[in-house]
């Protein structure tokens, strides 16, 4: 059986689903037909849903069982990032290779590794005849491409699926590689577009340098006003509304081992913005941030190019968390940045766009789910969960509690040093194979 697993993996990671790419369509295509005959090989339904914009479809799947009590909806992504040897891969990207315990390409651990431990748990309860609990899927491949159409599929194909109890999320990770967790929250998402226009047209720096006010500079003196000396949002009210830390959470804080050191050496830094592992988890998983992401318009090429920018576009965005409200920290973003750049006295524009808004989400750590999955962990694994919040953002899971009506979990599979969306993506194989046990107890219980 775990060999069929491995092979099974290793099928579905020679698909080259790159969904920001429209070259590897009919590629999605195949990863997506994997998908649904896999499901119908197993007596279920299949529904796919073509994409609004012509981009990747949605795989919608069911799997009843007579007298089962319950119903849980699986959630995953059959698109990946984009990869190749050339961007300094040890094996080729979109061929499983097997070394030392792991399993490197592409979408190992994300997400193609965790769907398919999840369909061959439900292989297995089939064949000996031990599923007790009726199967919803949802299988998109726009993921990568921020979820483009995913709500308006649902919302129009819902009735395929009907109701369902719980949501499990089958995208995220461990915090660290040797403790297995529960994730019960994310952050949300504001993206900004922040746009300085002067002149035309570029302008030689040379013969034009001194008599116009550059664009760009203004854009660096307005970006420098949003933050504070330790690197905080300076926004007035930004932090307003944020939800208190409940003793709970610093309880379950309190219980998660976390080297900072490693951390830091993980990522490549000298030093963290502090020293206390409650204090950084916080800061990385419960309040909310400002980032500068990068420039559009100016120059980024090799040497010098000794122009003055028409005009500079700042990419930016705000993760927000519980009680922040997206539409209205966008708006209250754009207000302080127009005000802030009235007080530069500049003859140039401002231009702010929001590009995207997205919800945080916070689950209930004492419903079924949770505690379902608590109890098949500590079987498996033979210890405790820790319970985590990711500080990423995936809009779509507060959109599905709301659409089903249902509570939702994140159950990652996968260790924090696997290289998602980096280089030599991988995945351990003892995690491959108890992500598929835990998920046999999930769906064997009756109630």
């Amino acid at each position: 059986m775990d060999a069929q697993l491995i092979e099974s993996l290793r099928e579905f990671v020679s698909y080259k689903s790159i969904s920001s790419d429209s070259f590897y369509k009919e590629e999605s295509g195949k990863a997506l037909m994997f998908l649904k005959n896999f499901i119908e090989s197993l007596g279920g339904e299949t529904l796919v849903v073509p994409h609004p914009n012509s981009r990747n479809s949605l795989l919608m799947g069911k799997i009843d069982v007579e007298g089962a009590q319950r119903t849980l909806l699986i959630y995953g992504h059959y698109d990946v990032q984009p990869a190749n040897l050339e961007d300094g891969w040890d094996t080729e990207p979109f061929d499983l290779t097997e070394k030392d315990g792991y399993l490197y390409g592409r979408g190992a651990t994300d997400d193609k590794g965790p769907i398919t431990a999840t369909l061959h748990a439900v292989k297995e309860l089939v064949e000996s005849g031990k599923l007790k609990t009726n199967l919803r899927f949802i299988y998109e491949g726009e993921e990568e491409s921020g979820s483009t159409g995913f709500e308006e599929m649902v919302q129009a194909n819902k009735s395929f699926l009907g109701s369902v109890d719980g949501i499990v999320i089958m995208d995220n990770y461990w915090l660290t590689d040797s403790q297995p967790c529960l994730t019960y929250g994310v952050r949300g998402l504001v993206a900004l577009g922040i746009t300085v226009s002067g002149p035309k047209q570029d302008l030689h720096s040379g013969i034009h340098g001194g008599a116009v006010r550059e664009p760009l500079t203004d854009l660096i003196e307005l970006l420098s006003q949003l933050f504070d000396q330790e690197g905080r949002c300076a926004i007035e009210g930004f932090y307003d509304t944020v939800a208190p830390l409940s003793n709970l959470e610093q309880e379950q804080l309190e219980k998660i081992q976390y080297d900072l050191d490693s951390y830091a050496k993980q990522i490549g830094v000298k030093s963290l913005s502090t020293s206390d592992k409650i204090e950084l988890l916080k800061r990385r998983w419960r309040e909310p941030t400002f980032s500068i992401h990068g420039f559009d318009h100016v120059y980024f090429g090799k040497g010098t190019k000794t122009v003055i920018p028409a005009k500079a576009e700042a990419k930016v965005s705000m993760r927000i968390v519980p009680d922040q409200k997206p539409e209205e920290i966008a708006e209250l973003a754009v207000k302080a940045i127009k005000q802030r750049f009235e007080t530069l006295n500049s003859s140039n524009e401002l231009d702010v766009v929001v590009y995207a808004t997205g919800d945080w989400w916070l689950g209930d750590t004492s419903n079924f789910l949770f505690t379902e999955a608590h109890e098949a962990i500590k079987t498996v694994w033979g210890m405790e969960p820790v319970y985590t919040r990711e500080g990423g953002s995936i809009p779509i899971i507060k959109f599905m509690e709301d659409v089903f009506n249902a509570p939702a979990m994140m159950l990652p599979i996968g260790q924090s040093s696997d290289s998602a969306h980096s280089q030599n993506e991988r995945i351990r194989i003892e995690n491959l194979l108890k992500g598929k046990e835990v998920m046999k107890h999930l769906f064997s219980r009756q109630q």
